[in-house]
């Protein structure tokens, strides 16, 4: 995985540069550094590699400024993400220089003596691998869900993420309510590490756009406490646990079952989305805990299109809203009186709807009515799909 220029910036060694040209490469990757002064004589073809940042002096054009264009022209050739200058020869670009990294998106820095071309080469590819264990371990997630994985295998992946995995496991999924660049988010989790908050059989990890956190431990415990413990950490390296939605799994007394955790803390944390509250348990969320592992087969698919396919037809030929009444009744366990009160209409509207609907369908028994309706809007909101 590479990191960004505009990432790269923010570490220490970049303090103090400054960037002339090329500003609109900022988003170019760097996957490894490397240096340009006399090869430039050697003029070899991809003598830089697709993502290198490249660290000069411009010892080989302290006398013919000319060659810097040439330099320039050569690596943006080689697909180079972009050039730091150390000001020992020059301290600006020449304007044709400027003008060429402005138009091809290739950032130009110039950097004075505070900063060592070995201590930028160490702090980069630190960084770049920082981010790799990121990606890797984010994989391996990725393959704990979407993956039918036998036991054994569940427990390698498991050790894999964490070899200090003890056997009681919990996991939980943070998302927050506002948009966060991933760079905050791997921010948290180094900072983490540096203060030691989580013991060595917790994980932090980085995944879709969220923080994933997996705690075991060895005996019985009162898990409301750990999770006390786990939120006061949260806070203690910047996470404000309020701008969150949480979702949390249930207990597991077996590293076999990480895949089910994680499953569950995504799953809850997915109803806390579609009920706009802060946290939620797996064991909370109701019907949900079996209609989310299935709401994208096709079998759930045709059940909802079954229901509402009529409704929806009904609303458009007669410019009704059935829909939105049937969505709300629901959200509101089939009280009328609240249905009303959301919609702003008057709560005999919103039984002549519902008898309306049950028509449509025929299914005028009201228990079995409400269950088929209740579990056709479910999974609608699940997965919300048009054209039905």
């Amino acid at each position: 995985m590479a990191i960004t220029l505009y990432e790269a910036t923010k570490l220490n060694t970049f303090k103090n540069f400054r960037l002339v040209s090329g500003v609109s490469g900022l988003d170019n990757p760097v996957e490894k550094v490397g240096i340009l002064d006399w090869e430039f004589f050697s003029r070899q073809d991809g003598q830089f590699v697709h993502g290198e940042f490249v660290l000069t002096s411009l010892l080989f054009a302290k006398d013919h400024p000319e060659y810097i264009f040439e330099a320039v022209s050569d690596l943006i050739l080689d697909g180079a993400s972009g050039l730091a200058v150390k000001n020992i020869y020059y301290n600006e670009m020449p304007q044709e220089v400027i003008s060429l990294s402005n138009e091809k998106r290739f950032p130009i820095f110039i950097f004075d003596n505070s900063a060592y071309f070995e201590d930028i080469i160490t702090e980069v590819n630190d960084r770049i691998r920082f981010a790799d264990s990121f990606e890797l371990l984010e994989a391996k997630v990725e393959l704990l869900v979407h993956k039918k994985l036998d036991k054994s295998t569940v427990k390698e992946v498991a050790f894999e993420i964490n070899s200090h995995f003890k056997e009681h496991l919990c996991a939980l999924y943070l998302k927050s309510k506002k948009y966060l660049h991933e760079q905050q988010l791997m921010a948290w989790i180094e900072s983490s590490k540096k203060l030691n908050v989580f013991n060595k059989s917790t994980s932090l990890i980085k995944f879709q756009n969220g923080l994933l956190l997996l705690t075991t431990w060895k005996d019985n415990l009162v898990f409301d406490k750990l999770q006390a413990q786990i939120y006061a950490a949260f806070e203690e390296i910047g996470v404000q646990i309020s701008d969150f939605q949480i979702g949390v799994s249930n207990v597991h007394e077996s590293i076999y079952d990480l895949d089910f955790a994680i499953n569950e803390a995504l799953y809850a944390y997915k109803i806390t989305m579609l009920d706009q509250t802060s946290k939620l348990k797996f064991s909370d969320i109701g019907i949900y805990q079996i209609l989310l592992p299935y709401s994208d087969e096709h079998w759930a698919y045709s059940y909802t299109k079954q229901i509402l396919d009529p409704i929806i037809k009904y609303d458009e030929q007669y410019h009704t809203d059935l829909l939105n009444t049937a969505i709300a009744y629901v959200k509101f366990y089939g009280n009328a009186q609240k249905t009303a009160d959301t919609l702003f209409v008057h709560k005999n509207t919103i039984r002549y709807r519902i008898a309306k609907i049950a028509e449509i369908l025929g299914l005028l028994e009201e228990g079995y009515f409400y269950e088929q309706l209740s579990v056709a809007i479910k999974l609608y909101q699940l997965n919300p799909y048009n054209n039905l």
